[in-house]
Parts: structure tokens; C-alpha cells; sequence
């Protein structure tokens, strides 16, 4: 009876003499089954193989369930393979220190492999050419060369570096082998009985809960014990059930870890930045004890009955409410004084709060949504007031603290450029702007904002291009800076996200070598980028005033000029340069 292993084994010998010698390899020897350029060709060809073999299967399925279920099943198996095999890659990519490969052979590798069947077919791959000590490699690490070969982001490309060093053994500096730092986790992944993606994910969670601890034997054997139990669920349980467990695990280590919570805390403190979602600009913050119990009871304040922010109607006036009766005699300290006694409802018992009048009821939202998001806007429009109070300007002239003065309202203390022309700012407004930020604002925004915040209008030229200085300067000014940036919004490299905030006015031409100050010149770099320019990582091409980026032949063959997409999405490649 044949069994599994040497069925594999047959595939891959026949796979290996059918196809032709490779045009390194003299005919004096034939290729040898399992080695590395032979197992890299029988991989290329075995891609159309599968996607021929995956429509023959999806097609012999026609009303059968059985196969239907079978298909599924084993299209499943195929994908966990395939999940293994990416971190695998990034494994030994990182093993083979993939970043200092430099650029020629790595053009003639993604001309080769545009077509696999050439490759497969016996077209040699060129022989390696990496950075030389003391020069800059084409990418920082591996994660940045995933990123830029596998269009990934940087931090789906981090992700996967991450999850091979967690789940996959690896050679370190010194050829030795290192293990992985959840090799239960990784068996898992080499066994195919999870899916990659969740399971890797799983892998980066339980590494946050840093369950080591303090590194003791004591607490590398409850890591241990929380890996073996985690790997169990891994191989029986749902991604909703592993992840359970794993907040049931977090919060046993916080118990054992009660003592040290504070010093904890203190490292996740803060107020971070999520992004702009449909929803709006999305905040997570992380408080101590205190901190919660503060907002908690600003929120209580703001939304109590009895209080300002209340709902009660006045006490002043023709049409106020009777004063309340005092509370009954049986309710209070017979020794209390009468004026001292607390009033009926003094602590709002039966006294529901009221829906503001400005919240309105969304389609299918309850009552007690409605007042929990009333809740959230007040304690929100509370934040922003503090925030306005302590960050205002001071004013010419004022006392000491934070320059307020009473019979002034706040200055205003957000800046809004608006990409309009002067006579239409003049007139009504009506355009979008950019925050300094690089955030886009609506043009009903703009009006609103208008009353006060700083309003600075940028006078465009028919083609979008601003006024221009020729040599009068050596650096750009405020006003050029601001002009870049409205056009430019970040970095202008494609696929950086570094904000105008963080990037640098550069001069496509050197001062020194003639160079003019002018903003159909220049354009905006973050650090990064600005010394991968300067190393000779990519060129830039003005375009009807705009600014291109031409990425070497390795990442675009066809040397397109590309604005960045991620500032400007509806971008497309201009003609071949």
C-alpha cells in the first residue's frame, strides 16, 4: 500500500525530471531531486498546476454535497500550506539577510518571475549581488523589503516578520539555530491545524500579555503551561473561543500580578490617534483609576438632573418649578435643623434624566443608547473646553497663567489653510481646506471654523501652482512651506503615510548648483525618503506642477512617474518618462 509520504515523494521526482535542466546546470549532471534551485522550479510550475487542478475540482462539484464539503476541506488545507509557507519565506528571508540584496539582480529576479514558465522551463536565476560593508542596503530590513515587494503595509510587513520570529525556528548570526519563541504555537502552524492569519495574530497577543514575567523559572513555566493550553484551544476552538481564553489567561495574570499593576498602567497611559474613520477622527484612551474615576464623575455632573448641565428647568422666573418640600420627618435626623435638611429628590431617585433636545433619535436607537450617547458628547464637548482654555494663546498684555482674560472670548488656536482663490475666500467660503495637520476639511467645515480659527488662504495659479521666490532665497518660507504642503498633504514617496508634520521642503534642484527656491521646485520628504532619495533609491519629475515619484526598475519595470496614493487615491500613473 502506498502510503502518503512516498506518494509526495514520487510527485516530486516525476515533477523534477520532467521539467527541462536548468541552463546552469551541464548535461553531464542531472538535477538532483530536493535541491534548492529544482524544489524553487517545481513551486513555480506547481502555481498553474494548482489554480488548473482548483477549477477541475470546483467544476466536478455540480450538485454534490459530499464534494462540495471535500472541495472545501481540502482548499482549506491548501491555504493553511500556503500561510505556512509566506511566514516560512519571511523565516529564511530574514535568515538570508534579504535586505542587502541590491538592485540589478533583483530587477532580473522580478523579470523572471513575471513568468513562471520560463522559470520553470530552465531560465537560471542570477547569481547574488549584495550591499557592500559600509554602504547603505537598498531596504532597512526585512520587514521593509516585504512591504515593498509584497505591496504590504509596514505594519502587515512587521506583522509577518514578527509572526515567523514567534512561530518558525530561525538561524541566527552565528549559523546556529534559534527556536522559535512559541514553538507550541508553531507547531500548530507547521501542523496546518489553524488558520495562519488568526493564529499568527494569536501569537502576537499572547506575546503582549508578556507572560515570562520577570524572566524566573517559575514564571517561564507558567508561559509554558499558558502556551500548551493556548495550542490546545488553537487546534479545537473558533477564533472567537481561543480569544476568550486568552482574556481569561490575561486576567490570571493580572491577579498573580496585582502588585505591580500600577507600574503597568503607567506604560499604556495616554491618548492615542486611531485614524479618520466614516464615523469621524477616532481616539482610544487609556486612564489609571483615578483618571476613570475623574471622568466618570465629570460625566455624572454633566448629565445629572440637579446640576447646570441638567435638565431641570430653572428656578428663576414666572414659569420656574415650586421649590421641592422638604424630605419627610421619618427620612431624616430628627436632631437635624430644618434649614439644614436635604430637599425631596436630593438624590434624583425616580428623576430620569432627560434627552437633550439636540440629540436626536437615530432609526432603531432606544432611549438608553440615546442617553448614553448624550452622555459621551457632553463628556466629550467638556474635554474640548479644557483644552481650548488651557492651549489659548496669550494675548498682548495678559496676566499670568494661561493669557486669559474674562472680557475676551479665546483666541483662536487652529489654523486652517483653504486651497481657494482670494476672491471666492472673500466672497462666501466655499471651497475645501487642510488642517496643518493634513487633514481635508469640508467646505462646510470651513465655514463653521471660519469664526474661530485661523484662516490662511492659499492663491493658486491657474495649473495649482503657488507664487514662486527664484534665488531671492536659500530655504523656503512659511508661506512656501504652507503652499507645499496644501498641495503635496505628506511625504511624497508612494506608499509613505508620514504626515506634512513630519517631512522636510525639499529642492529637486541644488542651490548650489543653480538651484530656485520656487514651490513648482520643490516638494515634501519625510527623513526616510529624503535620504533614500539622496542615496539614488528613486527619481522625482515634475507633472503639470506636481510632483512624481519614478521607482526604480526592481519595483516598476515600466518606470511610470506615481504620485503617492495614500494622500492622493485618485492618482494615476502618468505617461512612461
Amino acid at each position: 500500500m502506498t502510503t502518503l509520504p512516498a506518494l509526495v515523494a514520487a510527485g516530486l521526482q516525476t515533477l523534477t525530471a520532467l521539467l527541462p535542466r536548468p541552463a546552469s546546470t551541464p548535461s553531464s549532471q542531472p538535477p538532483k531531486a530536493g535541491t534548492g534551485v529544482d524544489a524553487l522550479r517545481v513551486l513555480a510550475v506547481l502555481i498553474p498546476l494548482l489554480r488548473e487542478v482548483l477549477d477541475r475540482a470546483a467544476a466536478e462539484v455540480t450538485t454534490s454535497p459530499v464534494r462540495a464539503a471535500a472541495l472545501l476541506q481540502l482548499t482549506e488545507s491548501l491555504y493553511r500550506q500556503a500561510g505556512y509557507g509566506q511566514l516560512l519565506a519571511a523565516s529564511h528571508g530574514a535568515d538570508a539577510q534579504l535586505h542587502t540584496i541590491t538592485e540589478e539582480p533583483l530587477a532580473e529576479l522580478n523579470e523572471l518571475l513575471r513568468d513562471p514558465v520560463a522559470f520553470a522551463d530552465g531560465a537560471a536565476l542570477p547569481a547574488d549581488a549584495t550591499t557592500k560593508p559600509g554602504c547603505k542596503p537598498l531596504y532597512r530590513d526585512t520587514t521593509d523589503f516585504l512591504a515593498d515587494a509584497l505591496n504590504l503595509t509596514h505594519f502587515q510587513a512587521q506583522h509577518r516578520a514578527q509572526s515567523a520570529e514567534n512561530l518558525l525556528p530561525h538561524t541566527g548570526f552565528n549559523g546556529r539555530t534559534i527556536a522559535p519563541k512559541f514553538p507550541l504555537l508553531g507547531q500548530v502552524l507547521s501542523d496546518g491545524a489553524a488558520d495562519p492569519k488568526a493564529l499568527a495574530t494569536l501569537a502576537t497577543k499572547f506575546e503582549n500579555l508578556s507572560p515570562e514575567g520577570t524572566g524566573s523559572p517559575e514564571a517561564l513555566s507558567k508561559a509554558r503551561e499558558l502556551e500548551t493550553e493556548l495550542a490546545e484551544a488553537a487546534r479545537t476552538r473558533n477564533a472567537q473561543g481561543t480569544t476568550k481564553l486568552l482574556k481569561d489567561q490575561a486576567r490570571r495574570l493580572d491577579e498573580e500580578a496585582s502588585a505591580n499593576r500600577q507600574e503597568t498602567q503607567d506604560l499604556f497611559v495616554g491618548a492615542y490617534f486611531l485614524g479618520h474613520t466614516r464615523k469621524g477622527y477616532e481616539y482610544k484612551v487609556i486612564t489609571t483609576a483615578e483618571g476613570h474615576e475623574l471622568l466618570a464623575t465629570a460625566a455624572d455632573i454633566l448629565n445629572s438632573p440637579r446640576t447646570q448641565a441638567g435638565t431641570t428647568p430653572d428656578s428663576s422666573g414666572p414659569d420656574a418649578a415650586p421649590e421641592p418640600a422638604p424630605i419627610p420627618e421619618w427620612a431624616v435626623d430628627p436632631g437635624t435643623p430644618l434649614e439644614q435638611r436635604p430637599v425631596a429628590g436630593f438624590t434624583d431617585l425616580g428623576q430620569p434624566v432627560e434627552l437633550d433636545p439636540s440629540v436626536e433619535l437615530r432609526p432603531g436607537e432606544g432611549i438608553e443608547q440615546a442617553l448614553s450617547r448624550q452622555r459621551a458628547r457632553r463628556l466629550h464637548q467638556l474635554i474640548l473646553d479644557s483644552v481650548r482654555i488651557t492651549t489659548s494663546p496669550a494675548e498682548p498684555g495678559a496676566d499670568e497663567g494661561y493669557g486669559l482674560d474674562e472680557q475676551l472670548p479665546l483666541a483662536p488656536n487652529v489654523t486652517l489653510n483653504v486651497t481657494i482663490d482670494l476672491e471666492t475666500f472673500l466672497g462666501q467660503l466655499g471651497a475645501s481646506g487642510i488642517s496643518d495637520r493634513g487633514e481635508d476639511i469640508s467646505a462646510a467645515s470651513c465655514r463653521r471654523l471660519a469664526c474661530n480659527a485661523g484662516i490662511i488662504p492659499i492663491v493658486l495659479g491657474g495649473t495649482g501652482v503657488p507664487l514662486e521666490l527664484g534665488r531671492s532665497r536659500r530655504y523656503f518660507n512659511r508661506a512656501q512651506r504652507r503652499a507645499i504642503a496644501v498641495r503635496d498633504k505628506g511625504c511624497i514617496n508612494p506608499g509613505c503615510t508620514m504626515r506634512i508634520g513630519r517631512c522636510e521642503a525639499h529642492h529637486l534642484d541644488e542651490w548650489n548648483g543653480g538651484g530656485l527656491t520656487n514651490v513648482s521646485r520643490g516638494c515634501l520628504l519625510c527623513p526616510m525618503c529624503h535620504q533614500g532619495y539622496h542615496s539614488g533609491k528613486f527619481r522625482i519629475v515634475m507633472v503639470n506642477g506636481h510632483p512624481h515619484v519614478i521607482l526604480p526598475r526592481s519595483r516598476d519595470p515600466l518606470q511610470l512617474p506615481r504620485r503617492n496614493w495614500i494622500f492622493h487615491p485618485n492618482s494615476i500613473p502618468a505617461e512612461a518618462a
